[in-house]
């Protein structure tokens, strides 16, 4: 699952490259239509795709780093009893 992590963040930060430099170029040369192309839709509906699973796996990833946090914390809080003294 580590792998897959790495693999979905360095797709998603490539597929974003390409697609802000095709925007630019779409830019400065519209004569060149990369923005109306099916590939750049194909690219885009990807990187969509990608920014959904990152989101998610980071989302889960937190939650869990949450959960150990605040069992650890409770597992290491020693029982407060008052004297009656």
């Amino acid at each position: 699952m580590n792998a897959f992590r790495k693999i979905v963040c360095h797709l998603q930060i490539v597929l974003a490259g390409m697609l802000l430099v095709l925007v630019i170029i779409d830019r400065f040369n519209s004569a060149m239509a990369f923005i109306d192309n099916d590939i750049t839709k194909a690219l885009l509906f990807v990187l969509c795709l990608l920014a959904i699973i990152n989101s998610a796996l980071l989302a889960s990833l937190y939650r869990r780093r949450d959960r150990r946090q605040a069992q650890t914390l409770s597992e290491n809080r020693a029982p407060q009893y008052k004297s009656r003294l």
